[in-house]
């Protein structure tokens, strides 16, 4: 065997019973974000004023583990994590895997303190453009939504939260349950 490339090897058995699968969302289950977007264009503005955000931080530092035990413990039907292809990306990788139509309400969206605001005066990262241009076309937005709102819906996130899907009688529960494990901003 050839040396592992860090100096470890990590080997682990996963149940198949309990992998939370992106592609096994079904039409009409109602999906919960469990952290707030905006980070990336936090961290934009940060590396281009210096200015700090405390609450991208604590964002970043917070794992999704404790969300992820809650919404298995509630039932989860389906997960992703929101990374590097923002809202709109991640939620168009559930809609492809599991041959459905995700719809995402803006208006529900949690947002950072700052982050309409920094989208607005054009703190917009580069990937935000380069997600827009790799999927765009499949994604339908609102007749005359400005780009700074796109960019809010496309903006990559470092440590960002879970997309999680139950059934619909469980969905208020379910965001209770994420709440109460720290995530305050989840929402439906």
């Amino acid at each position: 065997d050839p040396e592992p490339k860090y100096g470890m090897a990590v080997t682990g058995v996963a149940e198949p019973g309990r992998l939370l699968r992106n592609d096994a969302a079904e039409p009409g289950l109602p999906i919960t974000l469990t952290k707030p977007i905006g980070v990336g264009l936090l961290n934009n503005r940060h590396k281009q004023t210096g200015e700090v955000f405390d609450e991208a931080i604590a964002l970043m530092t917070t794992l999704n583990r404790d969300a992820s035990s809650a919404a298995v413990a509630a039932g989860v039907r389906a997960a992703t994590d929101v990374t590097g292809f923002g809202i709109l990306g991640h939620g168009l990788e559930v809609a492809r895997g599991s041959n459905a139509r995700v719809v995402i309400e803006r208006a529900r969206l949690p947002f950072l303190t700052r982050a309409e605001e920094l989208a607005e005066a054009g703190f917009v990262t580069g990937a935000s453009h380069r997600n827009w241009a790799a999927y765009g076309a499949e994604v339908t937005l609102p007749e005359g939504l400005p780009d700074w709102q796109r960019h809010l819906l496309t903006d990559p996130q470092t440590s960002g939260g879970l997309l999680v899907a139950v059934a619909p009688e469980a969905a208020e529960a379910t965001l209770a349950r994420i709440r109460a494990a720290g995530y305050p901003l989840a929402a439906i």
